[in-house]
């Protein structure tokens, strides 16, 4: 069973935001009054997508020095520390396909019982799932899905 934990996992895909209007941004115009100059959108990201783990530690379902692993190749190199060019959605893909393909990453997560089960007449049938590659896989469909989009971003935190 996931353990519930205060920490979460966020994904979320950004992209250059495309302002439809001019926008005004206010400055202190050191004598205490406003001055207001364009605002430059150089910079300024929108979100086209998010995902979250809820309360569960989802990386908890492997293996220490694998959790590590994961976290290594995923969560640092694509927190927000790093700059959106870094953090593109064609690297992150690239990430995600050598962890699903590294034998100690899919050694070393497990497989557990699930909430749901099928009733198969003489008994019901437990549905067991391995929560960290099945997230990792769903990862790398959203990077699929957003490969495509120009200067998209990931971020996990």
């Amino acid at each position: 069973m996931l353990e519930v934990t205060e920490t979460r996992l966020r994904l979320s895909i950004w992209r250059p935001a495309s302002l439809d209007r001019t926008y005004l941004h206010a400055q202190d115009g050191g004598s205490g009054s406003d001055r207001y100059s364009l605002l430059d959108e150089t910079g300024l990201l929108e979100q086209i997508y998010s995902w979250d783990s809820g309360r569960y530690d989802i990386l908890g379902s492997s293996e220490p020095d694998v959790t590590d692993l994961i976290r290594s190749r995923l969560l640092r190199p694509f927190s927000q520390h790093e700059s959106p060019a870094k953090r593109g959605v064609r690297r992150f893909r690239r990430a995600l396909s050598d962890l699903l393909e590294d034998s100690k990453v899919r050694a070393g997560t497990f497989w557990s019982d699930c909430p749901e089960t099928v009733p198969t007449g003489s008994e019901d049938l437990n549905l067991r799932a391995n929560v960290a590659l099945g997230v990792l896989r769903h990862f790398l469909w959203v990077a699929g899905v957003y490969a495509d989009v120009p200067d998209a971003s990931v971020l996990l935190r």
